[in-house]
């Protein structure tokens, strides 16, 4: 499918992004499955729509696990663009899915009727199966609109290890997240029951940007969702709890910003607010690798494209 050439369109020095005439903009989806055969795992289902494709898949941690890259080549997100993704791995299969550079929202068009631009991820984990959603961060600039719905469904014994990290405006350019919004939703059902759901809607000056409750002024937060049981989740907790002991502030292995983990009734959640993307990686990967044996029963093992 070819897709629509990109122009853009001058406003006051800042460039935003329009897919097409009047922000009609780019949808985009893809479909991903993953399935275990004489104990591999293999893609079974590979569907695209529109600028969304993936790289070749990767077996670094032996063929019981797949790693996978999902590449949006536009490279940016703007008025009017959809994206809608669906991974499933069904009984027994493992993967984990990650991305080769951040995701970047841009200015919303003014002249646009409908200028929000939309993200939604579904993720259905079978029973025996492991799926890992580590995208790298997302950069919002200042007046994006951006709404992202992301829904898991969970069956069985079905593990769950999602991160999100995203970061608000280019402040080392002096660049704030002034104007715009951002939308989002997120909910895990597991076995057809609502465990987990949250909404947020952060706006431009919003009193939660400064907020010593909300970002207190910090340019970045991020999430670490776990999803297993709750005795797994309860170690995970415990374990993540002794990186901050081991991890004081003039230490060398320092991990810095503000965060905490939370065990909920087969969940573990981390929150973390601070100065940037690579603080914030520094917090999860350190977390990830603590929780990963626990949680799928493998060490660490970090996607190569990550290296690059």
């Amino acid at each position: 499918m070819n897709a629509p050439a990109q122009r853009h369109v001058e406003t006051g020095g800042a460039a935003y992004p329009s897919a097409q005439p009047g922000g009609a903009g780019w949808h985009a989806s893809l479909d991903l499955a993953f399935a275990r055969r004489a104990g591999a795992t293999i893609p079974v289902l590979r569907s695209h729509r529109g600028p969304l494709r993936v790289q070749k898949g990767f077996t670094p941690e032996g063929p019981g696990l797949w790693h996978q890259v999902i590449v949006h080549p536009p490279g940016g997100i703007a008025t009017g663009d959809r994206l809608d993704i669906s991974v499933v791995a069904h009984e027994g299969a493992r993967a984990l899915i990650t991305s080769p550079g951040a995701a970047k929202w841009y200015r919303a068009n003014p002249e646009a009727a409908q200028p929000v631009a939309r993200q939604s991820v579904r993720l259905s984990v079978a029973d025996g199966a492991s799926l890992e959603w580590l995208p790298l961060e997302t950069i919002v600039f200042d007046g994006a609109v951006a709404d992202w719905n992301t829904r898991v469904e969970l069956a069985g014994s079905g593990t769950l290890v999602a991160a999100d990290l995203v970061c608000l405006g280019r402040p080392a350019s002096g660049l704030r997240f002034m104007t715009g919004e951002i939308r989002s939703r997120m909910e895990i059902i597991r076995d057809g029951r609502l465990v987990f759901v949250e909404q947020a809607s952060i706006e431009g000056q919003s009193p939660i940007l400064t907020a010593r409750a909300g970002l207190a002024g910090l340019p970045a937060f991020a999430t670490l969702v776990i999803a297993a049981s709750p005795d797994a989740c309860a170690q995970m907790v415990e374990r993540v709890r002794r990186l901050q002991d081991e991890s004081p502030g003039d230490s060398r292995d320092h991990l810095p910003g503000d965060w905490a983990i939370t065990a909920l009734s087969g969940l573990a959640v981390l929150r973390w607010r601070g100065e940037g993307a690579e603080a914030g990686w520094r917090v999860l990967r350190a977390a990830w690798a603590a929780c990963r044996p626990i949680a799928i029963g493998r060490v660490a093992c970090a996607p190569r494209i990550w290296a690059t």
